[in-house]
């Protein structure tokens, strides 16, 4: 029974430090492409410059900023009532 143990052991050990190192290395990739997305991918969160290049009617776009400012406040409301 010892020498199973003995040899188990180390194969567990081998086993943990290969998972360890794996995700070490997933850790690093995602890091990696975050600072390449940030430096080489597009600009997100620009306004367009004229009212033209909206997708939908101010009518409409109005509807869509209020339904997700309310969505907001009670998301904020839930989160501070526990």
């Amino acid at each position: 029974m010892e020498n199973l143990v003995s040899q188990g052991l180390p194969l567990a050990l081998f086993g943990i430090g290969i998972v360890f190192v794996f995700l070490c290395l997933l850790v690093v990739a995602t890091r990696v492409m975050s600072i390449l997305t940030e430096r080489f991918g597009p600009a997100f969160g620009v306004a367009p410059a004229t009212q033209e290049s909206y997708p939908a009617p101010p009518a409409q776009m109005a509807a869509i900023i209020a339904a997700v400012t309310m969505h907001r406040s009670r998301r904020r409301a839930r989160q501070q009532a526990p």
